[in-house]
């Protein structure tokens, strides 16, 4: 990916149906209600049953928490609602996920596993991280294939730059903010609150720091807690289930490696379905074949480093590079690091 690209992270499609936690539904309906707006409007105008909201493994399809934000949005007459709502708020960890990221060393790693364990809060939202050598970009879709919500789109940018604060005890400075929605008449409320140069109509939101900030550690650091929750949100993950064949491909691939190559034929006679199905489902599901191998190599080149004492040459032998130029290149773009940083940083970090 070059220097400023975004990546295309959104590109979802009607066959897959996006839902996120009703954890997640019940903190903004309690937050509506602090606003003192209407949450029974709210509920029965966006189609949700608010028995739904006391099952915590309860999922709202994403359309529905869409049209909450319109709602609560409308019904607040503030063009900024989200953006307001979101300075007052109370920044909390929803799931074993969260717990995982908060309990990081640093700000890479909570990055790292705020990506990595996003889809236990929503299927719908999906976080990718680019690192630069001057500039690192946490890009955000968080339209689950529907129609960018403003206030839904603010409010959230503005958690996750808030989140940060929290996690480094300190205020770092936005070098840039974007957002996938029309640039409003006023944007004076947006330069005071982001204090950065602020972009709008971009194709995905995203917020930008210098990449000199990944290294600060986490003033909720703590290894063994972290590991503790990094477990269970790997069960989390491992335990929903998923619509269509994403899941199962991306088994089936994990299941192959090691290997030099892991050829889609393969996976396909492994699931009993003929390669183009698996190629039309996957796109349809917003991925394709080859990232999904290039997701598993980086679960599995990371897994190696931190958890065995193989050399480098060897997992890029095993993972099929050809040379070690190129996992230098893969780990690089993957974590921002070479894969001799990452084990000295993880050495460091004992």
């Amino acid at each position: 990916m070059g220097k400023g690209q975004q990546p295309d992270i959104g590109s979802n499609q009607d066959s897959f149906k996006p839902r996120s936690t009703a954890v997640i539904t019940r903190y903004l309906y309690r937050m509506y209600g602090q606003e003192g707006l209407d949450t029974a409007q709210i509920l029965e105008r966006s189609g949700i049953d608010p028995k739904q909201l006391a099952d915590p493994v309860a999922r709202i399809p994403h359309e529905k928490l869409i049209k909450m934000w319109e709602v609560a949005g409308e019904l607040s007459g503030d063009p900024h609602f989200g953006l307001h709502l979101a300075e007052k708020v109370p920044v909390i960890p929803f799931n074993a996920g969260d717990y995982a990221a908060m309990t990081s060393k640093n700000l890479r790693e909570s990055l790292y596993n705020l990506s990595r364990y996003i889809r236990i809060s929503s299927d719908a939202v999906k976080i990718d991280i680019q690192f630069d050598s001057d500039l690192t970009h946490v890009f955000a879709d968080l339209s689950g294939g529907a129609i960018p919500n403003k206030h839904h789109t603010d409010f959230w940018i503005l958690y996750l730059v808030r989140y940060i604060k929290g996690l480094l005890g300190l205020s770092v400075p936005l070098a840039s903010v974007g957002f996938n929605h029309d640039e409003p008449d006023d944007t004076s409320a947006y330069q005071s609150i982001f204090n950065s140069k602020i972009k709008f109509n971009e194709r995905n939101s995203y917020i930008c720091y210098e990449s000199k900030y990944l290294d600060a550690t986490s003033v909720c650091a703590d290894l063994s807690i972290h590991k503790l929750h990094e477990s269970m949100a790997l069960k989390e993950l491992q335990a929903l289930n998923d619509v269509g064949i994403l899941p199962r491909v991306k088994r089936a691939i994990s299941e192959a490696l090691p290997a030099k190559i892991v050829d889609i034929n393969a996976v396909a006679s492994a699931l009993n379905v003929a390669p183009r199905t698996v190629q039309r489902q996957l796109a349809n599901e917003g991925v394709t074949f080859k990232k999904l191998v290039d997701m598993a190599r980086k679960e599995y080149a990371i897994s190696e480093m931190e958890n065995t004492s193989l050399s480098i040459s060897e997992v890029a032998y095993r993972l099929g590079y050809q040379d070690m130029g190129s996992i230098y290149r893969a780990f690089k773009r993957w974590t921002g690091m070479t894969p001799v940083e990452y084990r000295e940083n993880l050495r460091s970090g004992e």
